[in-house]
């Protein structure tokens, strides 16, 4: 979720009234979307590739810093490459790309006063099947990965290690990993999906969200070492 900087102004300071371009909002992460932006889709200003699933389970990082777990999916705009900034967002210039089509969080947030934001986040959040055909075979492969792969289950696993059948657990979190590291690339060949869209059908890898529960994973070949992470598990 975005994150702002809403500090109260130090005694002679005068409190801002208007953006000034710094870019930090920009750079916490993109926006969550809620049902007004779909038209963005419909438009083809936001399409499938230029978006993510943080699924059911998942921890993110709140607007006050706190952690939280999501008790419903929702659907970001994606980061550049390996960082948090909007894939929107042009440093260089300063600038949202989008803008005069930016999403309802990107116009209701002003850093200085996030009254207008806190309002426009408890609206109503898209979800996968609000922009999928109702005809579409892959909404149940989407209800069988989350069957399957639950963070639930993958949660239930973990808390197993510190049991007496640790090996067990161990069996179970690779199981889950390789279930839906191996399915991704299998379903983008037979259902012509393109890579970049695989994210928004089935959610970040549990190879990458295996870190919240302070785990990481090796792969040697065909196969996965299940390791510590060495630093603190982060949310999104």
């Amino acid at each position: 979720m975005i994150k702002a900087n809403h500090r109260m102004p130090a005694p002679n300071e005068v409190p801002r009234t208007d953006c000034i371009r710094c870019g930090t909002c920009c750079k916490k992460g993109g926006p969550t979307l809620h049902a007004e932006d779909t038209p963005l889709f419909e438009k083809g200003i936001l399409e499938k590739q230029h978006v993510y699933t943080l699924r059911k389970g998942e921890v993110v990082r709140n607007i006050d810093e706190t952690l939280v777990v999501l008790e419903q999916e929702i659907i970001k705009i994606k980061g550049q490459a390996e960082a948090w900034t909007c894939m929107f967002y042009n440093d260089d210039q300063r600038r949202c790309t989008i803008y005069d089509h930016r999403p309802v969080e990107c116009r209701a947030l002003k850093c200085w006063d996030i009254r207008e934001f806190k309002e426009v986040i408890a609206r109503p959040r898209i979800q996968r099947s609000d922009l999928i055909n109702s005809n579409d075979g892959i909404l149940r492969l989407i209800d069988a990965h989350e069957q399957r792969c639950a963070y639930k289950t993958l949660e239930l696993a973990v808390k197993g290690l510190e049991g007496p059948d640790s090996e067990k657990a161990v069996e179970k979190i690779l199981d889950l990993l390789q279930y839906d590291h191996y399915m991704r690339p299998l379903l983008m060949e037979k259902l012509d999906l393109p890579y970049h869209t695989i994210d928004f059908f089935f959610g970040r890898p549990l190879t990458t969200t295996i870190r919240m529960f302070g785990l990481c994973v090796k792969e040697e070949g065909d196969s996965f070492i299940l390791l510590p992470e060495v630093s603190h598990p982060a949310g999104a």
